[in-house]
């Protein structure tokens, strides 16, 4: 698919979800990477939970290519490789993991915020374009990122509160 013109809507949307494929692989890893990492139990739990919604999104995606009579493809999503090589290089710091977790959840929100609008624009174009049931699966992978958002936002909040107590500003 990177080396096919895009020349119609159509086209324009199958590249989009391509990259979106590529993106929930390699979320997956990168969730596979870091609740091997993650000492709280409580965000090691969500991220585990998450690698299971992933894997799930990524049966999804399968079953809406399918949907559209096109085998699954794969088109690099640099910007999820981008927030990737941003956690590898944090990762390698020597830092305490109390503020490890805090980064993990920071970067999960980033993760997921860039997802959510991902699936909210290939949710219009399958609409526009009269894919109900393509529309439909992505809805389901849009809803997972939402929720996920949601909850590491107010995790990171509440950790982000706790850490200032203990420390000050």
């Amino acid at each position: 698919m990177a080396t096919q013109a895009i020349r119609s809507p159509q086209d324009l949307f199958v590249h989009e979800l391509a990259t979106t494929y590529d993106a929930e692989q390699r979320i997956l890893q990168m969730l596979n990477q870091t609740a091997g990492m993650e000492q709280n139990a409580q965000v090691k739990q969500a991220l585990e939970h998450h690698r299971q919604e992933t894997q799930q999104q990524i049966q999804n995606l399968e079953q809406a290519f399918h949907a559209l009579g096109i085998p699954p493809q794969r088109v690099p999503c640099y910007a999820v490789e981008g927030l990737h090589q941003d956690h590898q290089q944090f990762a390698q710091q020597s830092v305490p993991a109390n503020l490890m977790t805090l980064y993990h959840l920071g970067a999960a929100a980033k993760t997921e915020h860039f997802e959510v609008a991902t699936y909210q624009g290939l949710i219009e174009q399958a609409k526009r374009m009269g894919h109900p049931q393509v529309a439909q699966l992505l809805q389901e992978n849009l809803r997972h990122e939402q929720e996920m958002a949601r909850k590491v936002e107010q995790m990171e909040q509440q950790l982000g509160q706790q850490m200032s107590q203990q420390t000050g500003p």
